[in-house]
């Protein structure tokens, strides 16, 4: 215990000498230093006091600038080329500014998005905050001014004329803000589209009504095409359209009349006709409904082979090679003759198997129940 207090006070009077000498060497430093500043110019005095005021203030100013940039600055992995001057700047905030490479400038405000303009047009779709507006993405500027209008959803031009929303209802403008089609068709979200936005083709546009069934109206505003379908698409090249109702497929002329109506399976728009699916058949026709191929498929499944004898102990039945397959049209499966190419059954079974040579085992694909049919597609009665 002696020894430990003998220790402990060595310890003590060591400290004591180091706080002693720091605290002389802290007098001797400071005298040194005041003495050095007094027989420094004043100028040289008011220099360095500005540099150590200086250095901790750009310290913070460069701290909230890092802060405040990397929330939002400008990111450069957003940028969108609008036009051959215009440019749309995305900002770490989520927002877009529209900035003009020839003058050098900002055109606008920070906005929440920019639609591309669409083709052999000038004006595109910006946004903020439940508003809609329009810019020239040749010039960057605003020409329809969001917050001076009450859009609450827009559309871009299409044959000079653009969907706006306003009130609940859709109507359509021109170029200079002019209300062309009054707000009076309704906007649902709940419609099924393809390829659908508000936008005229050929003279007519896609509509919906309160229940999200579409038709088609012409640029005075009339229903061209009652909204009774699901979808609509846009006109093919030969200015065709397909409808869908029920997921049954049809097709209008370039007039909005019934050329085939919403009862096939799929088809398919070409540039001479129509590839028509219905009720398990594929088949082409030209424009005028003459058939061109009478007989067409999705994909040859399956070469069917038939049982003929008992095999070895590894294979229960040896099976010989028949003349026929299966084929597919919409996933569902048919059997043809691979020899002649013809059809001996439409596409309509689920499942299809070779029972013997001169029978088939299938499954309907409703009820899934298995049924034999012969070489001629006929049902086996059972026994």
């Amino acid at each position: 215990m002696k020894h430990l207090k003998q220790i402990f006070q060595a310890l003590l009077g060591v400290a004591a000498l180091i706080l002693t000498a720091l605290v002389a060497a802290g007098r001797l430093t400071w005298r040194t230093i005041r003495n050095w500043w007094k027989n420094r110019s004043k100028w040289l005095r008011h220099s360095i006091a500005t540099i150590f005021i200086l250095i901790p203030v750009g310290f913070v100013v460069l701290v909230a600038y890092a802060y405040y940039d990397s929330e939002y600055g400008k990111s450069y992995w957003g940028e969108e080329v609008l036009s051959q001057k215009v440019e749309a700047h995305y900002f770490r905030d989520g927002k877009y500014r529209v900035y003009n490479r020839c003058i050098g400038e900002y055109t606008t405000p920070k906005l929440n998005w920019i639609s591309d303009a669409p083709q052999n047009d000038s004006l595109a779709v910006y946004a903020l905050p439940n508003k809609r507006g329009y810019i020239n993405v040749n010039t960057g500027r605003i020409v329809i001014d969001a917050e001076a209008n009450d859009y609450s959803k827009a559309w871009v031009f299409s044959e000079g004329l653009a969907a706006v929303m306003k009130d609940g209802k859709i109507g359509f403008i021109n170029a200079n803000n002019e209300v062309v089609i009054p707000f009076q068709f309704d906007y649902s979200d709940k419609c099924r589209m393809y390829n659908f936005g508000y936008l005229f083709h050929d003279g007519y546009c896609i509509m919906t009504n309160a229940a999200g069934d579409l038709g088609l109206i012409d640029k005075r505003g009339n229903w061209v095409v009652k909204s009774l379908y699901d979808e609509i698409w846009a006109p093919h090249e030969s200015g065709y359209r397909i409808i869908v109702d029920n997921s049954k497929h049809g097709v209008l002329d370039s007039r909005g009349n019934i050329i085939y109506p919403a009862e096939y399976g799929y088809v398919d728009i070409l540039s001479d006709g129509f590839i028509l699916t219905k009720g398990g058949k594929k088949w082409q026709v030209d424009f005028n409904g003459n058939v061109v191929i009478p007989f067409m498929y999705d994909s040859v499944d399956e070469l069917l082979c038939y049982p003929v004898a008992y095999g070895s102990d590894d294979i229960e039945y040896q099976h010989k090679l028949s003349d026929y397959a299966t084929y597919e049209v919409m996933n569902r499966y048919g059997i043809m003759n691979r020899i002649t190419g013809k059809p001996l059954t439409y596409a309509i079974y689920s499942n299809v198997k070779m029972f013997s040579k001169d029978l088939f085992e299938v499954q309907q694909s409703d009820s899934y129940d298995w049924h034999l049919l012969d070489t001629n597609g006929n049902i086996v009665p059972s026994k």
